[in-house]
């Protein structure tokens, strides 16, 4: 994995982890029903893949200059200006995908386990 990889992954790695630290404490306050807890985080996640699926949908949109992946990047390390766009656009691109399809598959778990919960 080169640098400019790196520096997607980490980006996008971050923000998610800040969406995951936000589901996990709305699933805390609502353990006291441990059904419905499931089921919100559930819909949060799969909100979280949409957005992370919208994101990558449009990427091509941001400017590399402005993405935090070129700020990430050492200077001598950043791509030639004609190749900077799409080749960060890409890198970012497949980053949002993969994360968008974690974040799916947590979706389908924690549905999975609150329909567990309704059926006991």
């Amino acid at each position: 994995m080169n640098k400019l990889d790196q520096a997607a992954e980490f980006s996008v790695a971050r923000g998610s982890g800040f969406a995951g630290l936000a589901i996990f404490v709305l699933m805390v306050a609502m353990m006291y029903e441990p059904r419905q807890s499931f089921e919100i985080g559930g819909i949060a996640a799969l909100f979280t893949a949409l957005v992370l699926r919208l994101k990558a949908l449009l990427a091509h949109k941001t400017p590399y200059k402005r993405t935090e992946v070129w700020l990430l990047l050492d200077p001598l390390e950043r791509p030639l200006p004609e190749v900077a766009q799409r080749v960060i656009t890409t890198a970012r691109r497949e980053v949002y995908f993969r994360f968008a399809y974690y974040w799916a598959r947590l979706a389908l778990l924690l549905i999975g386990a609150a329909i567990f919960w309704r059926a006991i």
